[in-house]
């Protein structure tokens, strides 16, 4: 502000006074601070050296009001500077932390491609088509050219850094102010032959070398950036920005610019960036494809994994852990299920076992062989009957059995099967046979009853099998009174084929 209100010659020095005192306060910064690595930012401090001393032989030209020298020291100072400052950026970039992605340097080429079609429609052209001589012209040309570098290496940062600390916005905040003033002085200088906005120019530079020293002075520079997780997502923004970007050449075509339609050198160029453009777009969509695909297909694990997950917490909710066998609360629900079918045409049976010294293997042989030993009981219960039945174990050494669809008679073979099944001794691991027996209780079912109902009444012809001598079957008849289970009649007796009591 105090430079475009200022009417003297000396307003002219100010640039050169704010340039020095960034030199010194990257120094204190990086002095206080301890960034992570010292080259970029002295390779920034390189740079804004050459740059206050351009700066002064700017101003002091000025503040005679002589004519400034084109081409001269100070632009070759100018341009040394711009190199310093885009090999601080590179260094500054290679310091990331993360794996840099095709994606992110894409949409840094589309970025960097769609300003250098501006440039070339604004700048570059009409520096082309002008009478400058060699020098004057290659250097008009290496300003705006140095701009695109610096360009290309700010869009890679700001597109490609997912953690962004102040220091680091207060970076890129430079770049962008300092690309403006650059952009507007010679495209100003370029089409109209003299620079319009000057005074703006000179005030915006200013401020882009304040934006750097406050970067360097920041606390947050201590703190390393990282790279984006996800370079490939694109938000809606920037695929708008860069779509904005691409439509920028048929946009000047279209509108004539500078009668850009009479250059066919012009429309050629512009022709070409606009399909560099278009690829670089195409391949951008690829990597977003890929992108969606790749989060399709975690997506769809995901939901697998979590479906694997729901159905093992679902068996183990409603099977034996150690058997694999159903557990109560699966027998329950199933025989709920079965028993209200029942009926004559449709009976039901359920069968209930407990193995015979089954404590005598735990006592003397441990707790590992006892559950070996249930391992392989459960095994042969379930050879024995089909695969529509249920076979359960209910705790400890007891197990059931229901199955459908089966009448009395027929659940007599089942039991007597069962109990067949224990004829062969149970040979463990470390070599130890056992011969084991059971006592089975049956209930044959024709009618609609509770499983509460099913359960003691299988329960109670188990506790006759039990006391009759074990290793036999004892089955259930409707008129045997649960209270009184010794009593013999209505209920028969099956003594297994080794005839143990």
């Amino acid at each position: 502000m105090t430079y475009l209100l200022s009417s003297t010659p000396v307003r002219y020095m100010m640039a050169a006074l704010v340039s020095a005192s960034v030199v010194f306060a990257i120094s204190v910064g990086v002095s206080r601070n301890r960034p992570p690595s010292l080259i970029p930012w002295g390779l920034f401090a390189a740079g804004m050296a050459p740059y206050a001393a351009a700066d002064t032989i700017w101003g002091l030209y000025q503040v005679r009001e002589a004519e400034v020298p084109f081409p001269g020291v100070a632009d070759w100072l100018y341009l040394g500077s711009y190199l310093l400052f885009t090999a601080g950026l590179v260094t500054l970039a290679r310091q990331q932390a993360g794996r840099l992605h095709w994606a992110g340097l894409l949409d840094a080429g589309i970025v960097t491609l769609g300003f250098a079609t501006l440039s070339w429609a604004f700048i570059l052209a009409p520096y082309l088509r002008s009478d400058m001589s060699a020098w004057p012209l290659a250097l008009s040309i290496a300003y705006p050219a140095t701009d695109l570098v610096l360009l290309s290496v700010a869009a890679r940062l700001m597109l490609t850094t997912g953690t962004r600390t102040p220091s680091f916005l207060l970076v890129i905040g430079w770049l962008v102010v300092l690309l403006t003033a650059d952009g507007l002085y010679y495209g100003t200088q370029a089409t109209s032959g003299t620079a319009v906005a000057q005074d703006a120019s000179e005030v915006a530079w200013m401020i882009s070398s304040l934006l750097l020293g406050a970067a360097a002075l920041h606390s947050s520079v201590a703190r390393p950036s990282h790279l984006a997780v996800d370079q490939e997502h694109l938000p809606p923004r920037r695929l708008t920005v860069l779509i904005a970007l691409i439509l920028m050449g048929p946009l000047i075509v279209l509108a004539n610019v500078s009668g850009i339609r009479n250059q066919p050198v012009d429309v050629t160029v512009i022709v070409g960036m606009m399909a560099g453009l278009s690829l670089l777009l195409l391949l951008r969509i690829a990597f977003l494809a890929q992108y969606a695909q790749g989060r399709a297909t975690a997506l769809a694990a995901s939901l697998r994994e979590q479906a694997q997950l729901q159905e093992q917490l679902s068996h183990q909710a409603t099977h034996d852990p150690l058997t694999g066998l159903a557990n109560r609360a699966l027998l329950n629900e199933r025989l709920e299920s079965a028993l209200a079918r029942c009926s004559i045409a449709c009976p039901a049976g359920l069968v209930m076992l407990d193995l015979d010294g089954f404590k005598d293997v735990n006592d003397t042989l441990g707790h590992p062989a006892g559950d070996e030993l249930l391992i392989d009981v459960a095994g042969r219960l379930a050879g024995r009957v089909r695969d529509q039945d249920l076979v359960a174990r209910l705790g400890g050494d007891e197990f059931a059995l229901l199955v459908e669809g089966v009448d009395s008679v027929a659940l007599h073979d089942y039991a007597m099967r069962i109990l067949d099944a224990f004829q062969d001794p149970f040979l463990l691991a470390q070599g130890d046979s056992v011969d084991l027996s059971t006592s089975i209780g049956a209930r044959s079912i024709s009618w609609p009853i509770t499983p509460a109902e099913a359960l003691r009444d299988a329960d109670t012809a188990l506790y006759r099998a039990k006391t009759a001598g074990k290793n036999q079957v004892a089955f259930f008849e409707p008129h045997q009174h649960p209270a009184s289970p010794s009593r013999p009649h209505g209920a028969g007796l099956w003594r297994g084929p080794k005839g143990r009591t």
